[in-house]
């Protein structure tokens, strides 16, 4: 069994990929997208990103998409060994890599609340590959778990003492992304990881930022859920603690109201009336390389883009300024995620409005949490 199979479950996608266990090169991906909505489709790539195959589906859950990945790749399934899981939240709990089995995903399954568009379809995943895959030895690797290093300052509400050993502290989430990114930024601008401060920017669907100072995480956006910080697709980031209460005792909204608006309805789709940067941007009037207009943008729709640009760039911005004190400067910008790596005009803005800042180098560094998890449970 020399193969390894990581499975990457998001929201509404399921990306997998088939490393050789041996020298981890890339064999095979691919990605289901639009699960539970219509038209979901898997695509099915070679490491160079050539389409392979590519199948219309009509999958309603992670675990049916699952299933279909599994079916494809039949072939090779007598050869994979190692199964790795990215899962969102593992609390304050699991800071390593952790071997999958029924009771640890039953004990996992209480996060699903703090993360509830991620952790369980994770879990969902990880507990049909177990069946399907019994010959394998599966692992869970954590988001969380990049910010075991965080300080106590950094990562505690000031709450009475009660609730934060109830566990309620800032966590971070997308840490598989922004170690990665912040180790290979570094590689590609030529600094040495262990003496150089980096702030990450994942920017896409969820966006967040890590300020990493020589190789440990020091501080992060996201908090106790991945709601905190930045304003993101469909995220509402930042709010007044009050406002949930105002909606529950004025407006007589339930929590599972509530939770709906700020995962569901908040951010620049809140604002814009759309999710999508490209959109957002040609709204805004800036050039979007190899997006075409579709439509005619009203007077409001063009306001409302603007004005979603503006709130988007200065949280980022504002951010950028507090981990860069918490650090005394930064060396390195790493962008990644698919607005960070694949929309120049976004990195202009930020960046144009960083220069102050001076002395520090930037740099585009290509998403591979999948490979990260890979070299996280292979030194297992």
């Amino acid at each position: 069994m020399n193969k390894l199979l990581v499975i990457n479950s998001g929201s509404a996608t399921l990306k997998f990929k088939v490393f050789s266990l041996s020298s981890l090169k890339e064999e095979i991906g691919g990605m289901v997208e639009r699960i539970g909505l219509k038209g979901s489709f898997l695509s099915i790539k070679s490491p160079k990103g050539k389409f392979i195959k590519k199948y219309p589906l009509g999958l309603k859950n992670h675990g049916l998409a699952l299933k279909e990945i599994i079916f494809q790749i039949r072939d090779i399934l007598p050869e994979i060994g190692l199964v790795g899981h990215r899962v969102v939240h593992g609390g304050g709990v699991f800071h390593e890599p952790v071997k999958l089995n029924k009771n640890i995903i039953a004990r996992l399954a209480k996060y699903n609340r703090l993360a509830p568009l991620h952790n369980p379809v994770n879990l969902a995943c990880a507990a049909v590959a177990l069946k399907i895959l019994p010959q394998a030895k599966h692992w869970a690797v954590f988001d969380t778990a990049y910010y075991s290093t965080i300080p106590e300052y950094a990562h505690r509400y000031a709450l009475p003492e009660k609730f934060y050993k109830l566990g309620i502290r800032r966590y971070g989430f997308h840490g598989i992304s922004h170690k990665y990114s912040a180790h290979e930024g570094a590689k590609k601008a030529k600094l040495k990881i262990k003496q150089t401060k980096i702030i990450t920017c994942h920017l896409g669907s969820g966006c967040s930022l890590t300020a990493t100072q020589n190789g440990r995480a020091m501080d992060t956006t996201m908090g106790f859920t991945p709601l905190e910080g930045l304003t993101m697709s469909t995220r509402a980031g930042d709010l007044d603690a009050s406002i949930p209460l105002y909606m529950i005792d004025e407006l007589k909204m339930s929590t599972t109201e509530i939770t709906d608006v700020l995962n569901n309805k908040s951010g620049l789709l809140a604002v814009a009336g759309t999710m999508d940067m490209r959109e957002i941007l040609s709204a805004s009037g800036h050039k979007v390389l190899g997006y075409k207009v579709v439509k005619k943008f009203t007077q409001k729709q063009k306001a409302n883009s603007k004005l979603a640009l503006n709130i988007f760039i200065y949280d980022i911005v504002r951010y950028i300024g507090q981990l860069a004190t918490s650090m005394d400067g930064v060396d390195l910008f790493v962008f990644t995620g698919g607005i960070g790596e694949r929309s120049p005009v976004v990195r202009a803005l930020i960046l144009d409005k960083i220069k102050h800042l001076r002395h520090f180098k930037s740099v585009v560094v290509k998403a591979n949490e999948e490979l990260m998890i890979a070299r996280e449970i292979k030194r297992k």
